[in-house]
């Protein structure tokens, strides 16, 4: 048997003890399982991927940006609210 060393921030190691001691785990076998699981497929047994965001959403944070820049250049410009009751009034006009 071979030793490894992770190193894990503190509330990742107290949320992963936390898991394993519920499903009557240790880290160390959480962590073999994993390995053999990686070994028998020769691949990581699930998906990393970057999260982007869809066109909707790039759309509505480009148009979030030239309000941003519209009102930066004049304040008085860009319609302001005081309260989110009054701006989803608006929203729903």
């Amino acid at each position: 048997m071979a030793n490894l060393t992770i190193t894990l921030d503190d509330a990742d190691k107290k949320g992963i003890s936390e898991f394993c001691e519920q499903i009557g785990m240790t880290i160390s076998g959480l962590y073999n399982v994993f390995t053999k699981q990686v070994l028998r497929e020769g691949r990581i047994p699930f998906e990393i991927a970057v999260d982007r965001p869809n066109k909707k959403t790039i759309r509505a944070m480009k148009e979030g940006d030239k309000l941003i820049k519209k009102y930066q250049k004049n304040p008085s410009s860009v319609k302001t609210y005081n309260n989110v009751n009054d701006l989803m009034e608006a929203m729903l006009k």
